[in-house]
């Protein structure tokens, strides 16, 4: 445990593990779950199968490059309104990173499902990449749902999709992982449309400690912006939109997938439009009318600059 205004209500730090993500449900499935309550968290300093959306890998250095975390949260919200959980992850990101290239060429957004973006205040002067233009993903959120042991047929079991959890221990709890590129250079990035607040020029020149002062200080950061975000989804109910809809603006306004052509790889075919809404599914308009996309992976099919 730990106090002196941490944001989270338990963070345990490994030097190394497989994920964060599978020790945490393994846990939550088992009879330590009590013992990561909401806001509690596990940290790696290395992962060695580290995970991101749809299975695929989250490639890092294994010299303290980049922030690892998984976070624990029970939302008392319905479960119907869990699917804006990936994007309020990545506001919570977002809003811990913005400070950091303010006085940098370069603004943080999100990227619809759940990836954390920097674009160049000038498009020319960053190669561009096709699908991303002159963007970078510096972090990425994997939200995984895990049920309580009683909804097999105890309390959560009479939950409906439209119920608020009576207290946190009947909510469905979500893992929330969480990765950030800090210290790695150019050269030790997994794609070309990847960066790191190093390579934004946020960060000195080591992954030392440099690095990790920086990690430790986005670590919290991220902490505080979950907490405040997801006691905001929880005034609202759930709904972003409702008490005059505050919390759907600033998710929408932080979300650079709005307003471009885009195509996505959904799971059922590839699908391009004008990317206007989200429900939190992604809207499309298309020349057959609007669709929603509920899960995909989203590329420009127009440069950008």
């Amino acid at each position: 445990m730990i106090s002196g205004g941490s944001p989270f209500s338990r963070l345990d730090t490994v030097p190394v593990t497989g994920s964060t993500q599978d020790d945490l449900r393994a846990a939550l499935t088992g009879p330590e779950r009590a013992s990561w309550p909401h806001l509690s968290a596990l940290r790696a300093l290395a992962q060695t199968a580290g995970r991101g959306r749809s299975g695929r890998a989250w490639v890092t250095p294994d010299d303290g490059g980049a922030l690892l975390v998984s976070v624990v949260l029970r939302p008392l919200v319905p479960a119907q309104c869990l699917g804006w959980l990936p994007l309020l992850g990545g506001l919570a990101v977002r809003d811990a990173l913005a400070p950091l290239v303010e006085d940098l060429p370069w603004r943080v957004g999100t990227k619809w499902p759940n990836d954390v973006v920097a674009l160049p205040d000038d498009p020319a002067a960053v190669p561009a990449v096709p699908g991303w233009a002159g963007t970078r993903k510096i972090a990425g959120v994997l939200s995984e749902l895990v049920m309580p042991e009683a909804a097999a047929g105890g309390a959560a079991g009479v939950l409906t999709a439209d119920t608020v959890p009576a207290d946190r221990d009947e909510a469905p709890m979500v893992i929330l992982g969480i990765g950030v590129n800090i210290g790695q250079r150019a050269e030790e990035l997994p794609v070309p449309w990847a960066g790191s607040l190093r390579t934004l020029g946020a960060v000195g020149t080591g992954n030392g400690p440099e690095s990790e002062d920086v990690a430790e200080s986005v670590l919290t950061a991220i902490g505080h912006q979950l907490a405040r975000l997801v006691g905001q989804w929880e005034e609202v109910g759930g709904n972003v939109d409702a008490a005059g809809g505050a919390l759907g603006r600033r998710l929408r306004e932080a979300l650079t997938t709005l307003g471009k052509q885009v195509s996505v790889q959904a799971p059922d075919g590839e699908l391009g439009g004008l990317a206007i809404d989200v429900t939190p599914a992604l809207v499309l308009r298309t020349q057959a009318g609007d669709t929603e996309v509920r899960a995909g992976d989203v590329t420009l099919v127009r440069m950008e600059g």
